[in-house]
């Protein structure tokens, strides 16, 4: 089922609302103690690129949570379920999904933020070549000893 957009919204700002709290409580440092956080999702933003690229989609089912909102470029809204449905749709036409840029930020000790850019490279209509450049946000949360993405919203660049 997908999830309405009031629904999501209270999921995304409740996700805001969080890490602005988390990022008051902390004083906004950087140097909070928040390493671990932070290598953590960072693997696991990683994992997910690469199970992109094998196409290994149940895997992701371990760290997106099942409560998962995604906000896409064009403003839909997407649960964890139909994300994937998404991408092995499009994976017979994406030729490689890179990484190019990657930060994240712990907002608190189970609270971590992860900006990125992704390069899509993918067979356009005519069976050329063409690339895709997205930037993300993900809302990470430390659910009973696992990192799972509880939130995702994409737009769409064009360096």
């Amino acid at each position: 089922m997908v999830p309405s957009f009031k629904n999501a919204a209270v999921i995304v700002l409740g996700c805001l609302l969080v890490a602005g709290v988390a990022l008051g409580q902390s004083g906004g440092s950087r140097s909070g103690g928040h390493a671990a956080a932070e290598q953590a999702v960072t693997k696991l933003e990683q994992e997910w690129l690469a199970l992109q690229t094998t196409h290994e989609w149940g895997k992701l089912l371990r760290f997106v949570a099942d409560d998962f909102i995604l906000v896409e470029s064009e403003g839909k809204i997407r649960d964890r379920d139909v994300m994937i449905k998404e991408y092995k749709d499009d994976s017979p036409n994406t030729i490689s999904v890179k990484m190019v840029y990657l930060a994240v930020h712990a907002a608190a000790d189970n609270v971590v933020l992860a900006t990125g850019q992704d390069d899509i490279t993918f067979k356009d209509k005519t069976g050329k070549s063409a690339h895709r450049f997205e930037r993300f946000t993900d809302t990470w949360v430390l659910r009973e000893g696992h990192w799972l993405c509880v939130a995702e919203q994409i737009v769409v660049i064009y360096p």
